[in-house]
């Protein structure tokens, strides 16, 4: 989820001999640009980083992914920013009035566009219109459903987006009317999808907005130089950008797009990358190296979708309870995912998610749910019974061709311990996307990034039966009528006592089967300082020690 970010899948490794991994990596040298081979470069001032798939999108209202959202946090700047300590700062605004049912924002002068041209309150408004205007069909608007005044009559196409909560009362202030209070406003208006968007370039450019480095406005600290599809990409430091006093990187180099985690180890240990994030594949040799290997949390929950949709197998209630208990996690997190820092979680309101006072799983405690082979059976003949077939037909696994060790491990957990027929439909990471969009699995693996949103409202948002990131099609009025409650309240028991009762509904209902909860782990160059990695990654004061 791009607000502040949807990632499916990192890369599988399959151990090749000696000699075939360094012809790969001779090769993956000789196929990419060799200018931008040097992992840092204090004469120049720029780095070479690495992306492990093509950003699918760089239109603000469209991407949702956490490849296009990094790309975005660097080349763009909504109205605030979160800082490492998870607290607000100034951005495009360098002052804010709240209410309770409005905002009023003050923005800075002397930000601007990367063609020179101010960046002002219509800006905004643009934005955040074409944002919630069913034409675009935007993920992103999700979170303006309940927060901006009209936004929910607007996505359902029940009033025109000018009737949104946002006004330009001049050229520097932006009025935002909201339905009911929302504590954590700020944070929203921190993602990706509530960034500013010269109307008069967007327009220009049509449908192409976002696709290439030439159909791109940026107003952030870098912009996008140049982008060869699926090789590499170029930022250089945005010259108009108000703070560029405050960018010391004169340029990032996304060197190497590629999945070939151990290439990308090879070009780190040579040298020619400045970071490196780590999978569980290259950890060990990554250890081995005597390179430090540093790891920071995450707010990133996964977990797999089991498909409620009236066609598919998985809509029988008992089937689903019969997969989630004929998965062992802990041999999934231990053996597959295998990263230090990684926890099993039984909810998807885990982790830093906060409640009244605590963490919210201090105070409200998931039910456990366990790994028992015997109950997972009885309930899979029950299942059969109801469904009057003596088999059940074979379920489709949808899975990104960058995680491939992921499904075959699902694959042979549900066909040894239920003995079902389980197709794995490998496909690309933007194919994936739409395909879960579309419902055409049965079971698919997802995970969201909450980043600096630790209201549990991010998570369990998810699952509303009209979101857009509900692709497995849970359907639950009073699941519905509790999210609504949250939205509204003010009491913060009130709305935890929501929360808890919305994930115990997510047990009893098992659309999904909870896995774990992320860690970041990474390699970086000594002399590479100021990368922000958690609550928001913010690569922009990123700096060369010399």
């Amino acid at each position: 989820m791009v607000m502040p970010g949807l990632t499916r899948g990192e890369t599988p490794y399959y151990a090749p001999s000696t000699l075939a991994w360094t012809l790969a990596f001779l090769w993956l040298i000789a196929c990419l640009p060799q200018a931008l081979a040097k992992g840092i470069e204090p004469e120049t001032g720029r780095i070479t980083l690495s992306l492990a798939q093509e950003p699918p999108s760089l239109d603000t209202s469209l991407a949702e992914d956490t490849t296009s959202a990094f790309i975005l946090g660097l080349t763009n700047e909504a109205l605030v920013r979160v800082d490492r300590r998870g607290e607000i700062q100034p951005a495009v605004a360098k002052s804010w009035v709240l209410t309770p049912k409005s905002a009023t924002f003050t923005l800075r002068t002397d930000a601007r566009w990367a063609n020179g041209e101010p960046v002002t309150a219509q800006d905004f408004v643009f934005a955040w219109r074409r944002l919630v205007d069913p034409k675009t069909a935007a993920a992103g608007s999700t979170f303006f459903t309940y927060l901006l005044l009209n936004a929910e009559a607007i996505i359902a196409g029940q009033q025109p987006p000018e009737a949104l909560g946002v006004k330009a009362l001049d050229n520097h202030t932006l009025q935002v009317m909201l339905s009911r209070p929302a504590p954590y406003l700020l944070h929203v208006l921190s993602g990706t999808a509530y960034m500013p968007l010269n109307e008069a370039f967007v327009s220009s450019q049509r449908d192409r907005y976002g696709a290439d480095s030439d159909n791109l406005l940026s107003n952030g600290p870098f912009k996008l130089d140049s982008w060869v599809h699926s090789a590499s990409m170029t930022l250089t430091r945005n010259e108009h950008y108000w703070r560029k006093a405050e960018v010391p990187l004169s340029g990032i180099n996304i060197g190497y797009i590629t999945a070939d985690n151990r290439s990308l180890l090879n070009l780190f240990k040579s040298g020619e990358l400045a970071a490196l994030d780590l999978d569980e594949d290259i950890l060990d040799d990554a250890s081995a190296t005597g390179y430090r290997v540093n790891k920071a949390p995450t707010n990133c929950m996964a977990w797999l979708i089991l498909n409620m949709h009236p066609d598919r197998p998985t809509a029988n209630k008992k089937l689903r309870h019969a997969i989630r208990l004929g998965i062992n996690r802990d041999s999934y997190i231990n053996n597959i995912i295998g990263m230090p820092g990684v926890k099993k979680i039984d909810s998807v309101l885990s982790g830093p998610t906060r409640g009244v006072k605590q963490r919210f799983q201090a105070e409200y405690p998931a039910p456990v749910i366990p790994f028992d082979i015997a109950q997972a059976r009885q309930l899979l003949n029950e299942a059969k019974a109801e469904l009057g077939v003596d088999e059940i037909p074979p379920i489709i696994l949808l899975a990104n061709e960058t995680r491939q060790i992921d499904a075959e491990f699902i694959q042979s957990q549900l066909q040894s311990s239920l003995g079902l027929n389980v197709r794995v439909d490998k496909q690309t990471f933007k194919q994936a996307i739409k395909k879960m969009h579309a419902g055409e699995f049965d079971i698919a693996r997802a995970a969201f990034c909450g980043g600096p949103i630790f209201d549990p409202v991010f998570f369990a948002g998810i699952f509303q039966s009209t979101g857009p990131y509900n692709d497995g099609g849970f359907q639950h009025t009073t699941y519905d009528r509790l999210l609504a409650t949250t939205h509204s309240s003010t009491d913060p028991q009130a709305r935890m006592d929501a929360f808890g009762a919305m994930q115990q509904i997510l047990f009893e209902e098992a659309p999904i089967l909870p896995t774990h909860i992320y860690s970041l782990v990474y390699l970086q160059n000594e002399r590479l300082k100021g990368l922000v990695r958690y609550p928001a990654m913010d690569f922009s004061r990123g700096y060369i020690d010399n």
